[in-house]
């Protein structure tokens, strides 16, 4: 890159004029004096001190000395471009990166945008014999109308203020930042004032009408899930996952996705981004990221567990994933969205056997897990913020707990596996105990174990009053009284112990898998 050159041009190098042909090599000599031209050289006595060198040589050994000294720096020089180089890579990365984020906090508006208006128009249609027979049975469907429309339009807000808070962090740092901000509070208090309007005119789950059982599956279905808008419905086949469309109470297959070698027993969809994360019974957790509205993306398998994975939540911020499995371990792993990556953080070792359930209170600082090993254990984040082991919670029965779920900060409640009710856990003294007053009966029936393994889980929807759970062959729907205690609103009777399913974020729809029939059933829940 560099080469030595004389600032001096050599034919410059003369004296009196003439051509240079030697240099002197004593240093108290003057430059000039240095210098001697052909006719000096001729008179030159040798025997003088002095030491001779020819120009060209002289020449060429200061280059030599030269090029060295700047090989040195060349090399010095070419590193640092590297690493220039490299940072002005890093930018033109941070740039591209900073031009995606704003690119999907636009995509994300307009697609707000869209699902309201959808909203609204989902309500134009209705059926003629369906209002016909609810005016004949005197019930006010308007009014059930307006309040799951008003849901729909507050669980979208709360959906899309949360995923474009947590991109929006990143740009605090410019002026426009407090506009945006202060656009969002106005969504969020419109948000807010729809709660207190349901709640002034607060209708309670009444009844379950049916709607439809016409769409078979004949391999198992382990899990239903539906995302934040709830127009996407997923749920398993086998080793399969299906993707299904929501409209109207009816539902559309879409596509099949592969990842897991052997059946998915447990789904949960994000509220704040457009992805699921799958469990399976071969150990493997997967991570599914929607790129369009037709394609998925899945993460590598991640394997930590050694044996099935029964259970699997998010934590509200949706930055960790707490999964239990049948190597009787709870799995904490934190979620990375942006490159749709899962990595293992550490374990929680207490249970003896099979992690059947997991719920997190409100404020996600207390963790209860139940299994096969008849423990109801309390997790509390330490110091540290990391999962710490608190105690065990007494039960009046002992029994396998197959759900738990936290319905309030200091409560939640139970379903055992033999005793027929549902049982209430209160914080009380700085522990939860068991209010034996507050549990519920269930109906007994004297029938064999189920072989089979169900996965339905607890439902609470608290702006509908509403729980929903499977005990044995029923479903059931309870809703929580004035007093405290709750009451059965319906139990619905299947055929068999084999039934998965769930209700819609909004608690519009029941829908079911029954594996006797192997069709999915799907109910709409009333209200007044």
């Amino acid at each position: 890159m560099y080469k030595p050159k004389m600032i001096e041009n050599e034919k410059n190098l003369h004296y009196v004029m003439k051509p240079v042909s030697m240099d002197i090599l004593d240093s108290k000599l003057t430059q000039n004096q240095r210098l001697l031209y052909q006719e000096c050289i001729d008179n030159f006595e040798s025997e003088q001190q002095y030491k001779t060198i020819g120009l060209k040589k002289i020449v060429q050994k200061i280059e030599d000395h030269k090029q060295q000294q700047l090989n040195i720096i060349e090399n010095l020089i070419i590193s640092n471009i590297k690493q220039v180089e490299s940072f002005q890579i890093q930018i033109n990365n941070l740039k591209s990166m900073i031009i995606q984020q704003l690119d999907q906090l636009i995509n994300n508006t307009k697609d707000w945008i869209l699902n309201l208006k959808q909203t609204g128009s989902k309500y134009q249609e209705y059926s003629f014999f369906k209002e016909l027979d609810l005016i004949i049975i005197n019930e006010q469907n308007n009014q059930n109308e307006q309040i799951n429309c008003q849901n729909e339009i507050k669980i979208l807000n709360q959906s899309q203020i949360t995923k474009i808070n947590s991109k929006l962090e990143q740009f605090k740092s410019f002026q426009e930042y407090q506009q945006l901000k202060n656009i969002l509070n106005k969504l969020n208090e419109q948000t807010q004032n729809i709660s207190i309007i349901q709640q002034q005119q607060q209708l309670s789950p009444n009844q379950l009408l049916f709607i439809d059982d016409t769409i078979e599956q004949k391999e198992d279905c382990k899990a239903i899930v539906f995302d934040s808008t709830g127009k996407i419905m997923v749920s398993t086949c086998g080793n399969k996952i299906i993707i299904w469309n929501l409209n109207n109470g009816k539902i559309v297959k879409v596509q099949t996705l592969l990842g897991h070698q052997y059946k998915v027993y447990c789904l949960v969809y994000s509220k704040i981004q457009n992805y699921f994360i799958s469990g399976s019974n071969d150990g493997s957790i997967i991570l599914w990221k929607q790129l369009n509205n037709n394609q998925w993306q899945s993460s590598k398998p991640q394997c930590e567990h050694k044996k099935d994975i029964y259970c699997i939540i998010l934590t509200q911020n949706e930055d960790q994933l707490i999964s239990g499995s049948v190597d009787c371990m709870i799995n904490v792993w934190r979620i990375d969205f942006i490159n749709n990556q899962l990595t293992f953080l550490y374990s929680l070792q207490k249970h003896t056997s099979i992690v059947n359930s997991l719920s997190l209170n409100e404020s996600e600082r207390l963790l209860v897990s139940c299994g096969d090993d008849k423990l109801i254990i309390i997790w509390q984040k330490d110091a540290k913020n990391k999962w710490a082991f608190q105690y065990v919670v007494k039960q009046s029965i002992e029994d396998i707990g197959n759900y738990v779920k936290f319905i309030k900060e200091d409560q939640f409640i139970l379903v055992p596996d033999k005793a027929s009710c549902l049982c209430v856990f209160q914080q009380k003294d700085g522990q939860f105990q068991e209010i034996i007053e507050k549990k519920v009966q269930f109906k007994k029936e004297n029938r064999p174990p189920s072989l089979y393994l169900t996965f339905f889980p607890i439902i609470y929807i608290k702006d509908k009053n509403l729980i929903s759970l499977k005990y044995k062959d029923y479903i059931i729907l309870l809703k929580e009284q004035n007093d405290g205690q709750f009451s059965i609103i319906q139990e619905l009777k299947c055929q068999i112990w084999n039934i998965q399913g769930t209700v819609t974020n909004n608690g519009q729809y029941l829908i079911y898998w029954e594996g006797r029939k192997m069709k999915y059933e799907i109910y709409e829940i009333q209200y007044k």
